[in-house]
């Protein structure tokens, strides 16, 4: 008996009493269940984005096995692209030709595919080569976390925080440049997970913050407008410009 009220939705216990597996379960079945979650296999994001001084739209595609692309538009005009094919990063600063990513930009393109927020459930991390570890247990803002340690395939690793309460991963935390190829310093920076809403059988964050742990600044906001799953997307707009995303006005190239 005391084992599987150990399983019950809302119940306390202390970090060793709760294994590994265990949570996961707890978070899968609060997200939304796993077959809910491996239902998705494209999505789509429609965000709003907010910088210190700058504000944009973006459209944000992920689909499985791991490609992603965001596109950012100002005014309605397209001005960015960054891209990852499942192999090569790319990115269009608004004029020109694509160009590669550097390898620092394209893992950290990869590891924001693999997080599990988007396209994968937290029960799939291990099996797509990444290693998840149980921490033991944070006290942050009044909330006595389970903190999991996530290591991605290439040894970079991100923690999570799941919320004894909602059973949410609704913070993280991790050592990275925020834009890599525009500022590559590194800083430790939290990103804080809100307005939780949910979208065919599955809760999704509607709103995220990203905070440098050390200054306390806020580097960036971004609410999510719409979330459409299973969008119809073919491979290549993953690795080329060539093709304009949906709702861009004039997402093609420019010579200069």
């Amino acid at each position: 008996m005391p084992g599987f009220l150990l399983l019950l939705p809302g119940t306390r216990a202390s970090a060793q009493d709760l294994t590994l597996d265990q949570l996961v379960e707890h978070n899968v079945n609060a997200a939304g269940g796993a077959a809910a979650i491996e239902a998705v296999q494209s999505i789509r994001f429609d965000l709003h984005i907010a910088d210190p001084g700058f504000e944009a739209d973006g459209i944000y595609y992920a689909a499985r096995p791991g490609r992603m692309r965001i596109d950012i538009t100002v005014g309605g005009k397209h001005v960015y692209t960054e891209a990852l094919d499942g192999k090569r990063g790319w990115q269009w600063k608004g004029q020109g030709d694509a160009v590669d990513e550097s390898e620092t930009a394209t893992s950290a393109l990869r590891h924001g595919v693999e997080l599990p927020d988007k396209l994968f459930g937290l029960h799939e991390v291990r099996q797509r080569g990444n290693k998840l570890e149980l921490a033991g247990r944070e006290m942050v803002d009044k909330i006595n976390y389970y903190v999991l340690r996530l290591t991605f395939g290439d040894g970079v690793s991100t923690t999570l925080y799941l919320d004894p309460e909602s059973w949410l991963i609704t913070r993280r935390r991790e050592v990275r440049a925020l834009h890599p190829d525009i500022d590559p310093t590194p800083t430790t920076i939290e990103t804080t997970m809100t307005d939780f809403r949910k979208v065919g059988g599955v809760l999704f964050a509607f709103a995220s913050t990203d905070t440098d742990l050390k200054t306390g600044k806020v580097l960036e906001k971004a609410s999510t407008r719409q979330i459409t799953l299973n969008p119809p997307i073919e491979p290549a707009f993953f690795g080329t410009l060539e093709s304009p995303p949906p709702g861009v006005s004039s997402p093609a190239p420019t010579k200069n």
